[in-house]
């Protein structure tokens, strides 16, 4: 339904014409004359009505780089890990942004994937299976959107190739790395604590970057987590070697981010290269961020800590994740043999 307000300001009277249709964006538009924002308005509801009716002419009218633009908008903020889910549809923008919404097929987004998981990096390595899917999971979630908002027809999303991750990887710091690592972030504040809030809570890159004061109780040493990537909010607790860290943190007031960026006070700050370096330093090779949520969950199962205990500090729904652990627990599974020895024994 469209909306014309009149507005009386220091260069006189306009007319601001706004339109509110459910599951679109909020378009609105400043006249000078009454019967210009009537027409404007008029123009606006028809070719919206128009792309319902006819989501075909739609995708023919937007471009990819429109529907890039507004999803960041509008869906970036509500987002565990808005930094890279932002460069991730930028990637796509620069090689999509021209394409009308109908020209964007699952045929040329698997030409992408295909091109990016065959790319060399600089150590010689291809992305990882779970990288290229947060490149698909960016484009795919774009094209939803647009077709929420009535720019496209109906979507083939599911013929866009998804790459199987193998999830049996369980890559953790063993005790000489451990000291090595923590002593080669120690001159990064940012980094330092980051890394020991990750050994310690085993909580993602993004849960701790995109972290605000609100979610953190010094005094009960809790931390609340409210963006997660399975939807499910969840408390850690804080450790004892990060809380005096973050209670001396300066809480800067254009931002409530504990992690912001200096430049950008908005966005989480950027670890990559600090991270790359530490890891230099410290002489660890083989190892991704991610792999600090692994060595948490190792470190803890190591010390007899049960499975469904573990799996509810990582915010696993299941024990099927948290099974690749269990072979970490030798004491634990000699101990159930004994068990069991001792009951055969008794039957005899």
């Amino acid at each position: 339904m469209a909306y014309i307000e009149k507005r009386e300001g220091k260069t006189g009277t306009t007319y601001r014409a706004q339109i509110k249709r459910k599951g679109a964006p909020i378009l609105s538009k400043t006249f000078k004359r009454k019967t210009d924002a009537e027409a404007w308005a008029k123009k606006q509801e028809v070719a919206m009505i128009e792309g319902e009716h006819f989501p075909e002419r739609a995708a023919q009218r937007h471009t990819f780089s429109e529907a890039a633009k507004t999803y960041k908008a509008e869906h970036l903020k509500g987002l565990a890990d808005p930094a890279n889910r932002e460069m991730h549809v930028d990637w796509w923008t620069e090689r999509l942004g021209r394409l009308r919404l109908s020209g964007v097929t699952p045929e040329i987004i698997n030409e992408h994937l295909k091109v990016l998981s065959d790319e060399r990096l600089r150590n010689g390595k291809t992305r990882a299976a779970s990288t290229i899917n947060h490149y698909r999971i960016a484009v795919t979630h774009v094209l939803k959107m647009a077709r929420k908002w009535g720019w496209t027809g109906t979507l083939q999303t599911d013929r866009v190739t998804r790459v199987k991750i193998d999830n049996a990887r369980v890559r953790y710091l063993d005790d000489d790395e451990l000291p090595r690592l923590l002593e080669a972030v120690k001159h990064h504040p940012d980094l330092n604590l980051v890394v020991l809030l990750a050994l310690g809570t085993g909580a993602r890159a993004g849960e701790l970057l995109s972290l605000t004061w609100r979610q953190v109780d010094l005094k009960k040493r809790q931390i609340l987590l409210t963006k997660t990537k399975n939807g499910d909010m969840r408390t850690l607790p804080i450790p004892a070697q990060a809380l005096p860290l973050l209670a001396a943190r300066v809480r800067r007031l254009d931002t409530t981010l504990i992690f912001p960026s200096h430049r950008h006070p908005q966005k989480p700050v950027d670890l990559r290269r600090p991270w790359t370096e530490a890891l230099a330093a410290a002489r660890i090779t083989d190892f991704h961020f991610h792999d600090l949520r692994h060595s948490a969950a190792s470190y803890l199962v190591q010390q007899g800590v049960s499975l469904v205990a573990v799996a509810a500090l990582l915010g696993h729904r299941t024990l099927q994740m948290t099974k690749r652990y269990s072979h970490l627990a030798p004491e634990h599974l000699a101990e159930l043999g004994s068990k069991l020895d001792e009951k055969l024994g008794g039957a005899r």
